[in-house]
């Protein structure tokens, strides 16, 4: 037996056994890859709808003219022009309603619907069932847990806002101070922003990258062929190298456990 085993290991050891395979240890990263990227296309394709547009008037959204009954997907830039509105459906009763001149930006991440005020005015219905954050510059606005919450948002300049609350309250943030404001029901305030509100980055809940990159289906398809295609070329670079490799090095790669190498 001792004898019979150290003969497989001299002939997996034999020169030219990895050089006539080259990537073999690589072949099952580079199918994990390529299976992992087909399963996840399917899906990335299919956008996340965040709102359905109702009655709307002079909104265009994707450069298309915003209807009643239009998807919005998340990461989706709504703007209504002068003499213009539109009411957005969020779910669970929740709801945007936009003025003329305004322009947001949607996001959802869980249960939780973003809004970015970019320029306007727009008040927003809560829900404890679908809560609706607003973006505003630097600042963000959270409605109070477990409650319905209505408020209005105006930007009077693109570094200061009135905020308002109609029913329920919420907090506003200031990122640049890092302190917080309660708005009660019935109360409002003058926000002063250090980032103007047409200037500042998507900032929606942290539940991950993809929250912030819009969901058209072929920015996401490519988004995710340059991943495969990125580990594609790692594993393909690595495979080559094999080659160079002494037999000791080789062995490591193989198996924790050392071998005998001619």
């Amino acid at each position: 037996m001792r004898l019979e085993s150290e003969r497989r290991w001299a002939h997996r050891s034999a020169p030219g056994a990895f050089e006539s395979r080259p990537g073999m240890l690589f072949r099952p990263l580079l199918a994990g890859i390529v299976s992992a990227t087909l399963v996840a296309l399917p899906s990335l394709a299919a956008p996340q709808n965040v709102a359905v547009a109702g009655p709307s008037k002079s909104a265009i959204v994707r450069g298309g003219q915003l209807t009643q009954g239009t998807n919005v997907f998340n990461g989706d830039t709504v703007e209504v022009a002068q003499g213009g509105d539109s009411t957005l459906m969020l779910g669970q009763n929740a709801s945007v309603h936009l003025g003329e001149n305004s322009a947001v930006r949607f996001f959802r991440c869980g249960d939780t619907s973003t809004v970015q005020l970019l320029r306007g005015v727009m008040s927003f219905r809560s829900t404890p069932q679908r809560p609706v954050q607003v973006q505003l510059g630097d600042a963000t606005i959270q409605p109070t847990a477990g409650q319905t919450v209505i408020g209005q948002v105006a930007l009077t300049s693109p570094t200061t806002a009135n905020l308002s609350a109609q029913q329920g309250s919420f907090t506003v943030t200031a990122a640049h101070e890092g302190k917080s404001a309660l708005v009660n029901q019935g109360e409002s305030r003058v926000a002063t922003l250090t980032t103007p509100a047409n200037q500042a980055s998507p900032n929606p809940p942290l539940c991950g990258v993809a929250a912030a990159v819009p969901s058209h289906p072929v920015t996401t398809a490519w988004v995710m062929i340059g991943t495969a295609a990125a580990g594609l070329a790692i594993g393909l670079g690595l495979s080559s190298h094999q080659s160079s490799l002494t037999c000791p090095q080789k062995a490591q790669l193989v198996s924790p456990y050392t071998f005998p190498c001619q």
